[in-house]
């Protein structure tokens, strides 16, 4: 689970000034799918997800049922600099960078997720509803470069909330469509977990983690929805500022991740622990205050983190008689 691998958004451990949606360059074939699909008829029904933890592992198929956390990492196939790729990749712990949410099926069988995400470095990201295709790719979107083709990512898996938790999701059901539905009509935008002046001499860079102010990031916007809309609080799934330069400093893997010239001050690449031998800091945002029993948190939402979440659990895999393919 804790073992190091792609990126969830470069942004997070390193600055805002360096630090442009580079999680985009892993989704260049990723096209937002907001094509007059309403919400509300999606139809609560399985969607059978092929899921792999590692890129080598088999594929099963993982029974989805709404409200189901689904976590990716990046793609197979890069189009950028593999050398680049391979350092770039260990800016943040974990195989999972990514969590989106399924919500259902269309009325041909087709489903849908909704993610916020970075779709390019100029244009930033926001949130949008995808199409993930069919059970065992079936069926055919009419246009095709609409779906988006999880086999692709080396790491892909979901689990779902504890009985408990997902009475209590349901329950709320109709406020959480609600700010799904004014979210997306919005084009609530993706916001930069850290921030910094872009000023050479300003050794601070801040946390960012003000709930839906401004944005969010594609793991805070769900921590934050499923605690404000539907009173469910998911606690310890932040990693500290500390934490991240601990990581930075000490880890095989944090070591190897720099900051690509092309989003940064320098003409050459700087490792992350070189910044923060440099002087500058990582500054921790203000705490996050738990509305469920007043406990405290500063830090960055992380997807390896969510996963560990005692509100969560394992999804039984569909017992096939034969092989799918």
């Amino acid at each position: 689970m804790l073992t190091i691998s792609r990126i969830c958004l470069l942004l997070l451990l390193v600055l805002t000034i360096f630090i442009t949606p580079s999680y985009a360059v892993t989704l260049q074939n990723s096209t937002s799918t907001n094509e007059n699909i309403n919400l509300y008829e999606l139809k609560d029904q399985t969607y059978y997800f092929p899921a792999n933890y590692a890129l080598n592992d088999k594929t099963v198929f993982l029974p989805l049922r709404r409200w189901d956390l689904i976590f990716t990492g990046d793609h197979i196939n890069q189009m950028d600099d593999p050398v680049d790729r391979e350092n770039i990749n260990y800016v943040i712990p974990g195989p999972f960078n990514h969590v989106m949410v399924y919500m259902g099926k269309d009325s041909k069988g087709l489903a849908y997720a909704i993610e916020l995400n970075l779709y390019s470095l100029e244009g930033g990201g926001r949130l949008s509803l995808i199409c993930l295709g069919s059970d065992f790719g079936i069926l055919r979107h009419p246009e095709t470069q609409r779906i988006h083709d999880k086999r692709m990512m080396e790491n892909r898996w979901a689990m779902r909330f504890i009985n408990t938790a997902y009475e209590q999701v349901r329950t709320h059901e109709d406020l959480l469509f609600s700010k799904l539905e004014n979210d997306l009509a919005t084009n609530l935008p993706y916001q930069f977990v850290l921030e910094h002046s872009g000023q050479l001499w300003d050794r601070y860079i801040y946390l960012i983690d003000d709930g839906f102010e401004g944005g969010a990031g594609c793991s805070d916007y769900w921590t934050t929805l499923f605690e404000v809309y539907a009173g469910l609080c998911i606690k310890n799934v932040r990693m500290s500022a500390q934490e991240m330069v601990d990581y930075a400093r000490n880890s095989p893997e944090g070591r190897l991740a720099y900051v690509p010239t092309e989003v940064s001050p320098f003409s050459n690449p700087v490792f992350v622990y070189q910044l923060l031998a440099m002087g500058f800091q990582i500054v921790p945002d203000d705490p996050h205050v738990d509305s469920c029993d007043g406990t405290e948190e500063t830090g960055i939402v992380l997807p390896y983190l969510i996963m560990q979440s005692d509100l969560l659990e394992e999804i039984q895999e569909l017992k096939s008689p034969f092989p799918v393919f």
